[in-house]
């Protein structure tokens, strides 16, 4: 299906209104819609640029907040645990929201939002490994809070949530077994519930691409059929006035020839 703009006009009225298809992955356009694809991805880059703003302005506010709770859990170690928020993740973050306003972030969005949950995703882990074995557990919720934005919150494409969310998992898990001392029936939970919140993620993630790639299609659709409607009309405009055009010759004709009866 040839992608429609309201100053395109129809020229093949047997043109014909193609089936939704997608790949079943990666949930790119494809077949004879492959071609709607690029500029479906600018489409949905002006749609969510606001929104990403806002989720990583969010996520700064409360990754410097919960600089409070390190100071009023761990005095002690206060310190590391401000250097991995105020001089490693803070600053990224500020970095990711200033280069928002670059050009070339709209090619390189979905690969950078990425990185930064899996930036503030092994931040967290790292606290968690700072943090004392009796008060390493608190720190846990910020990983859910990170997975909750990344399937929801931060407009990635489902192939990109996928990836982010199975990467930052798999590095706590990992380090929750081999690296972070802590008691083994608290890393088995903790990653069942890591394994559950990215399956809901999935079918989370999964559905907002799909139904935001079926909106975009439909309206695709009906962009051609006003284009169509507008095509119609004009045509018909035309035929109206050529058939006026028509009478009033014939009623010329008619009128000249009664005349020259009449002078006979």
């Amino acid at each position: 299906m040839a992608l429609i703009t309201e100053e395109h006009e129809i020229t093949d009225e047997k043109q014909v209104i193609r089936t939704f298809s997608l790949n079943s992955i990666t949930l790119a356009f494809t077949k004879e819609n492959k071609e709607l694809e690029t500029h479906f991805l600018v489409d949905f880059y002006n749609k969510s640029l606001d929104h990403v703003r806002l989720a990583i302005f969010a996520a700064i506010i409360l990754y410097a907040l919960y600089g409070i709770i390190d100071a009023a859990l761990i005095p002690e170690f206060e310190h590391k645990f401000l250097t991995l928020r105020y001089l490693l993740v803070i600053p990224m973050l500020l970095s990711v929201l200033a280069f928002s306003f670059a050009k070339i972030y709209k090619r390189k969005i979905q690969f950078v939002n990425a990185m930064v949950v899996l930036i503030s995703c092994l931040g967290v882990t790292g606290m968690i490994w700072l943090a004392p074995e009796n008060l390493a557990n608190y720190y846990f919720a910020g990983l859910i809070l990170i997975l909750v934005m990344n399937y929801g919150f931060l407009r990635l494409r489902f192939i990109w949530a996928v990836a982010a969310g199975i990467l930052s998992s798999t590095a706590y898990i990992i380090a929750a077994f081999f690296i972070i001392q802590m008691p083994f029936l608290l890393a088995v939970v903790n990653s069942f519930f890591l394994i559950a919140i990215n399956l809901i993620g999935f079918f989370i993630a999964r559905y907002l691409e799909y139904y935001a790639r079926r909106d975009y299609f439909t309206n695709q659709l009906l962009k051609i059929e006003r284009v169509k409607l507008r095509t119609l009309n004009a045509r018909l405009e035309a035929k109206i006035k050529d058939k006026a055009n028509q009478l009033g010759n014939l009623q010329k004709e008619i009128l000249d020839e009664l005349e020259n009866k009449g002078k006979v």
